[in-house]
């Protein structure tokens, strides 16, 4: 009953424990799924661009070659109106939602004179890279009037070698991220470096964010969950988390664990307020019930002090000669009046041990003299179960500090419930181990054992193995908790050893006796 307060809180620990290991799981588990749909994105999306601008890269090409004779006439006559709106025409059509165009010689100067200013440095740099070293790697533009990157092709075929380089929306870009980007993330095309530059996202070119700086911070870089290479381009596609996400998810994951958790928690301490209300009533039970033990016990005392006195002085022929019949009921009811003084006398040892007002007379004593005589006080006890004890010291003194009368009673305790739970015809046998400090008594029979379930009992109050009326030699269940609470007011243990049908061994250790 003690421990039930120490069960409930291990409990609810370990539930809390529980929960949080669910939760922690649960935690991990969620940033690995959206761990592994972000390497999927940007993987698939890294993949769709670059085929996208391959794609771009082929029809750039293709369209030099179908419109070679414009381009030459072009290049020829590079400051014809006519000829220009001809091909911005025919970009048009081929490109819908096209930015613009120029032409450019291998060296990377443009034939139309910077086109009102939309030709600017990146794309000029773009330009002489891809004349020098045939590279064409697109990336933002910034523009005025447009962002946008830029698709080159060489004219190898005309009279002198070209490039035609087309600029397009980066808008288009956008709308591919827009429509491939998943449910809480962001999706954009960064350029690598120290503090990344923000080239694209799926809400249009940098120039749209409502920002101030489009290198991303390091709480955003901290956000990223995946990036990939775009081949054949100087962009990452970039994962990053929405900033809410991971927050409102563990939100979610504390207030179910609560709304599991506080019930429980509720619940618990209505067990605990039950058994603490029950255990005050158990405790004002017990105090009720040892204060009426105490005040019968001291009523009875006297009265059947003075009955068994009465009736011994029938039995020995006081009252005159009484017939064998009433000589037999006379006797009879001495043995039962013995029987009630010792439950007295036990009850009230019993009493005085647990309040801590019983007296001990602490003083050296032969620890195999007491034992001795227990077993001399004993010996006509043991013979009504046809049953002896033996006991062989190898020593004739071993000293302890205690008071000698309480050890007879506790010895005594033993030897009579091992003579009457033991075997008939059995040995009993009285053993001493004596250590440095400690010397240890076992008294050992050879009956049925202790039954497993009535281990845990076996030294509590009116507990008993068998309490039935059948039971061998009587007694109230009051011996052993006695004895044990002797040994322990001695500084001692007490404690027993038990198989079915091999038998029990009592056993207790208390301190030898050491002269100041």
């Amino acid at each position: 009953m003690k421990s039930y307060p120490v069960f409930i809180l291990i409990t609810v620990a370990f539930f809390g424990l529980v929960l949080l290991w669910v939760a922690i799981a649960r935690n991990d588990e969620f940033f690995r799924h959206n761990e592994a749909v972000a390497r999927q994105a940007t993987a698939g999306v890294a993949d769709e661009i670059a085929r996208y601008i391959v794609n771009k890269k082929r029809l750039v090409k293709l369209f030099s070659k179908e419109q070679r004779p414009l381009l030459d006439q072009l290049i020829r006559q590079p400051d014809s109106e006519s000829y220009q709106q001809k091909l911005n025409d025919k970009l048009r059509e081929f490109f819908p939602g096209y930015f613009n165009f120029t032409i450019a010689d291998y060296e990377g100067g443009t034939y139309i004179d910077d086109f009102d200013g939309q030709v600017n440095m990146l794309c000029q740099v773009d330009i002489v890279d891809f004349a020098l070293n045939d590279l064409n790697s697109p990336r933002l533009h910034p523009h005025p009037f447009m962002y946008h990157f830029d698709i080159m092709a060489r004219m190898a075929d005309t009279t002198t070698n070209h490039i035609l380089f087309v600029s397009f929306n980066a808008d288009l870009l956008s709308d591919l991220l827009s429509n491939v980007q998943p449910a809480n993330y962001e999706l954009m095309l960064i350029l690598p470096g120290e503090k990344p530059l923000i080239e694209i996202t799926a809400e249009g070119p940098r120039n749209s964010l409502d920002r101030e700086d489009f290198h991303l911070t390091f709480e955003e870089v901290n956000r990223i969950v995946s990036v990939h290479r775009v081949q054949g381009t100087q962009w990452d596609i970039a994962a990053l988390y929405r900033s809410d996400l991971f927050t409102n998810f563990q939100q979610q994951l504390i207030l179910q664990s609560l709304m599991i958790f506080v019930p429980f928690l509720i619940f618990a301490i209505i067990m605990l307020y039950l058994y603490r209300r029950a255990e005050n009533l158990r405790r004002q039970a017990e105090v009720a019930r040892d204060e009426f033990l105490a005040t019968v016990s001291h009523e009875l005392r006297t009265p059947l002090t003075a009955i068994h006195g009465s009736l011994a002085l029938i039995a020995n022929g006081v009252g005159g000669q009484l017939s064998a019949k009433a000589d037999e009921l006379i006797n009879i009811a001495q043995k039962n009046g013995e029987r009630l003084i010792l439950l007295v006398n036990d009850l009230l040892d019993m009493r005085q041990l647990e309040s801590g007002k019983m007296d001990f007379d602490m003083q050296p004593v032969n620890l195999i003299d007491i034992i001795q005589h227990s077993i001399e006080e004993n010996r006509e006890y043991a013979r009504q179960f046809n049953v002896v004890y033996a006991f062989n010291p190898q020593q004739d003194e071993i000293l302890l500090n205690a008071d000698q009368n309480r050890l007879y009673q506790a010895m005594t305790n033993l030897l009579t419930n091992a003579a009457k739970y033991g075997n008939r015809n059995d040995t009993v046998q009285i053993t001493l181990t004596p250590s440095v400090h400690s010397v240890r008594v076992c008294i050992e029979d050879k009956g049925p054992g202790i039954p497993s379930e009535f281990k845990s009992r076996v030294f509590e109050k009116f507990s008993q193995s068998d309490s039935s009326d059948s039971r061998s030699g009587g007694g109230y269940g009051l011996g052993l908790s006695i004895v044990k609470a002797i040994i322990e007011a001695h500084g001692g243990t007490v404690g027993f050893e038990s198989d079915k049908d091999i038998g029990t061994k009592f056993y207790f250790d208390l301190p030898r006796y050491t002269p100041d």
